[in-house]
């Protein structure tokens, strides 16, 4: 039997996690349909079953595979579906004892699958406790090796696993794991000075919410708990965005008057940062090859009131002359793999092929190459991208280099280093046109 139309949160909460996996779904693009229907504190158990599972899904899986010693094939979907995060409950929660999560997930499956699917969960649950889930015990069975421990142990498939350790070379590992599994608040971004972002800050706290300046960019705000978008629709001048969005506007050295081209814009949060610090007297040009999701940020741009952002339909591989020279400071943030967002979207680790950085990062060269004849001679080429692969990074830009004498690099970093970084992992390289 489906769970997908219950209103029961655990339940809902495993419909959820088999159709992301199964169907290679955003989470948060399935979310909200199904939050609406349920009680606040209900919303935040959903959400953070099926993150968490998600998140921690070869961990998860690991210990239902030595329970039930056959293909997962084997197993009906949902029942699956619903041993992963009752798994997840007893294993990365700890709010509960873990035989009430047990027959809490036994009495949910007998009303909605018969006694026989209930005694399947109850038996694969308690087998996995009787056996342990401790650390140790996962070392121990995967022969001592430290690096399949590690994929084990943080949920990491093989490939992607080795290129995390490709861009660490010396680095302890697991403490980028750690980072990359580690949850992020809701980020905001306020229209403002110092002032205004200390006011935001009081009036989120006195809302319950625990609210920080961010790091790195003064506009920014970090959350440590979950600041919805009801929170702070009421204030003016407020916007979520990730702090690594944030500094790919930021560092850019926008002043006021600046002529910007956005040229992979939509959904259009780096535009709107653009168009508030080049101000009135500026323009972004705000460029996209997607009709629809550029209709999407024409309508946020007059939401907002921003009258000095133009929209402009157009394949970002392809070569404008119409904008050749005419820019002071032109943004790529190109498409790529995306696995800087896996705090944010842990499904990206299931998602995503080890073919995706090189296909990528041969679109983003044939971006680069096209916006570089739009910068005037002193104006800057900001390169981002929410991932750190080599041949999206660090060889995308040495190799633009040599291709463009032209340019010369003023600053490349990644966004995040530490525990501390509480932000998505971006590269960011700005270059500024000598000639």
């Amino acid at each position: 039997m489906s769970y997908s139309r219950t209103r029961d949160p655990k339940l809902a909460s495993a419909a959820l996690t088999r159709k992301v996996l199964d169907q290679s779904i955003f989470v948060n693009e399935l979310l909200n349909d199904t939050l609406s229907a349920f009680e606040y504190g209900q919303r935040r158990l959903i959400t953070e079953l099926v993150y968490g599972t998600i998140r921690n899904l070869m961990h998860i899986d690991f210990w239902i595979s030595r329970a039930f010693n056959k293909p997962f094939k084997r197993i009906d979907p949902d029942l699956l579906s619903m041993i992963r995060i009752s798994l997840y409950q007893i294993i990365f929660m700890s709010n509960r004892e873990p035989h009430s999560i047990v027959n809490e997930s036994t009495e949910l499956v007998k009303q909605n699958s018969g006694e026989k699917a209930a005694g399947f969960v109850n038996f694969i649950l308690r087998e996995i406790l009787r056996n342990g889930t401790d650390s140790d015990n996962m070392l121990k069975i995967l022969g001592n090796n430290r690096d399949k421990f590690l994929q084990t142990y943080y949920s990491y498939p093989e490939w992607l696993y080795k290129r995390i350790s490709e861009v660490l070379p010396g680095e302890p590992v697991e403490t980028y794991l750690k980072i990359l599994n580690r949850p992020l608040g809701i980020t905001l971004r306020i229209e403002g000075d110092d002032r205004h972002r200390e006011e935001l800050i009081e009036k989120l706290k006195a809302q319950g919410a625990e609210a920080v300046p961010a790091k790195d960019c003064k506009y920014g705000i970090y959350t440590s708990k979950a600041v919805n978008f009801d929170m702070v629709k009421n204030f003016e001048g407020v916007y979520i965005q990730d702090e690594s969005s944030q500094l790919a506007v930021y560092e850019m050295g926008i002043r006021k008057g600046d002529r910007i081209l956005d040229i992979c814009a939509a959904p259009g949060g780096k535009t709107l940062f653009a168009s508030f610090l080049t101000g009135e007297t500026g323009l972004v040009t705000s460029a996209d090859v997607n009709r629809h999701r550029l209709n999407v940020l024409a309508e946020t741009a007059i939401k907002y009131k921003k009258k000095n952002i133009e929209v402009k339909l157009h394949d970002s591989t392809v070569v404008n002359p119409e904008w050749n020279g005419v820019f002071d400071k032109v943004l790529v943030d190109a498409p790529c793999s995306a696995l800087g967002t896996i705090r944010r979207h842990p499904e990206v680790k299931w998602i995503k092929k080890d073919t995706d950085p090189v296909k990528m990062a041969l679109m983003a060269e044939k971006i680069l190459d096209s916006a570089s004849g739009y910068v005037n001679k002193e104006g800057v080429l900001l390169f981002s991208v929410c991932t750190f692969t080599r041949e999206e990074t660090t060889e995308q830009v040495q190799n633009f280099i040599l291709r463009h004498p032209e340019f010369r690099i003023e600053k490349a970093y990644y966004t995040v280093s530490s525990l501390e970084d509480n932000r998505d992992a971006f590269f960011i390289c700005k270059m500024r046109r000598i000639k």
